[in-house]
């Protein structure tokens, strides 16, 4: 990690050699290919490749000492939160393995935000960036189609006629974020280093769906149409919006008569006319979908946190403290639930983090602006899927890979490199 000319951070525009960014994939491969082979049986492998990435990162780190710019409010905002989660494990004298794991990884996301920001600045962090998108896409769709195939996929209980693909993750929702996340990932660097719209490219797009299918993740779709959707309709005519959004609203409502999947939701008038928010009760009558659970649960969740509303009842202790010995699926009564009041302002300090990031992204030619809606809309449907569908902090893979997809789009467009830079980009390639 030490073979670094001082680059933008510093002022200077440098040249980054690769092996940083060698380093931080092969990091990224290691706990990636450690989970699938947990899911084959080998045991806390991916916990034991989680704890040698965070080492080697803050190795990485301490060598240099250098802070990105770009990367430090959220970086403080994860120390933040640690400290929070520390208070709150001692007023509740609840330091267990789910605080530990917790704590562990908000450490990896600092670390891998700060090295992610920092060394991936030029064209050939793209194709490095490319190669593992690539190999992460084609190898997560072959174990989703094997798993559908052979029948060892995810079954939710109660639902056992339908098989849904976990590829390389322990669940199907994580799996389909982090297969939008690459799918995003490979057009934003498409985009940016001005590849044409290919035969190979189309066909790793249509196996990115095809994994989306298998999982059966709403949330995925919902993400993935909001981040198309984002981009496409931003960079429309005021005229083209008013289309665009009459042509959403009309296939949203056909799909919603028209598809299976939806089909469990035309209870939900029921339950709502049924359920008191004031008084919040489960009723196996009435909660017959994960809508109508998830209303259920941040009900409880939120009466049974305002008891301890400062502090909380300890970090990571969501799943073992609550009501129904489950997350909260929704990330901001879920710090107030472990953290109270401290662990929300600590994660909103993280939140301004993100926002930093996204602010940060480069717009200075039209293929940037382009990148740059996509990674917005990413972000705006992953702000949505945290507050109604997951807590996601401990989706590992998921929260890595969108680091990742922010550190390419970080990255200036091909016609706005220095001429040696974009030369020696275009030679790699």
């Amino acid at each position: 990690m030490a073979l670094v000319i001082p680059g933008p951070d510093r002022g200077e525009r440098g040249l980054v050699t690769q092996n940083p960014v060698k380093i931080i994939l092969a990091l990224l491969t290691t706990r990636w290919v450690a989970g699938i082979g947990e899911n084959y049986g080998i045991p806390a492998i991916s916990e034991v490749s989680a704890v040698f990435m965070t080492a080697c990162l803050f190795l990485g780190f301490m060598q240099r000492m250098r802070l990105s710019a770009k990367s430090q409010t959220l970086v403080l905002g994860l120390l933040a939160w640690m400290f929070a989660a520390v208070l709150s494990v001692a007023a509740n004298g609840a330091g267990n393995l789910d605080a530990i794991a917790l704590l562990a990884l908000l450490a990896l996301y600092a670390l891998f935000a700060n090295a992610t920001s920092y060394h991936m600045t030029d064209l050939s962090s793209l194709r490095a960036i490319r190669k593992f998108l690539i190999a992460f896409m084609i190898i997560g769709t072959c174990l989703a189609v094997t798993q559908i195939a052979t029948g060892s996929g995810f079954v939710e209980a109660g639902n056992y006629s339908t098989q849904r693909a976990i590829g390389s993750d322990v669940h199907p929702v994580s799996f389909a974020i982090q297969m939008v996340a690459a799918l995003i990932g490979l057009e934003v660097i498409r985009i940016k280093r001005r590849l044409p719209l290919s035969l190979g490219h189309l066909i790793l797009g249509s196996l990115g769906l095809l994994a989306l299918y298998l999982t059966y993740a709403r949330t995925a779709w919902v993400m993935l149409a909001v981040s198309a959707g984002f981009a496409i309709f931003l960079r429309a005519s005021p005229i083209g919006r008013v289309l665009i959004a009459a042509a959403v609203t009309l296939a949203g409502v056909a799909l919603s008569q028209m598809s299976g999947r939806f089909s469990d939701l035309s209870s939900l008038p029921f339950f709502l006319q049924n359920f008191s928010f004031a008084d919040a009760a489960f009723d196996y009558r009435y909660v017959d979908n994960s809508v109508s659970w998830r209303i259920v649960n941040w009900s409880l969740g939120f009466q049974q946190a305002i008891e301890q509303p400062w502090l909380g009842f300890g970090a990571g202790q969501s799943a073992t403290s609550s009501h129904f010995q489950l997350e909260m699926h929704n990330i901001f009564l879920e710090t107030f639930f472990e953290g109270g009041i401290v662990g929300l302002l600590a994660f909103l300090l993280v939140l301004a983090g993100v926002f930093q990031l996204h602010r940060s992204l480069p717009r200075a030619t039209p293929a940037d602006r382009h990148a740059r809606l996509l990674a917005n809309g990413f972000g705006l449907s992953l702000l949505l899927a945290v507050t109604f569908s997951t807590s996601f902090v401990d989706q590992l893979m998921s929260v890595l890979l969108y680091l990742l997809m922010l550190s390419a789009t970080c990255v200036p467009a091909a016609n706005d490199q220095p001429a040696a830079s974009r030369n020696a980009a275009i030679l790699a390639a």
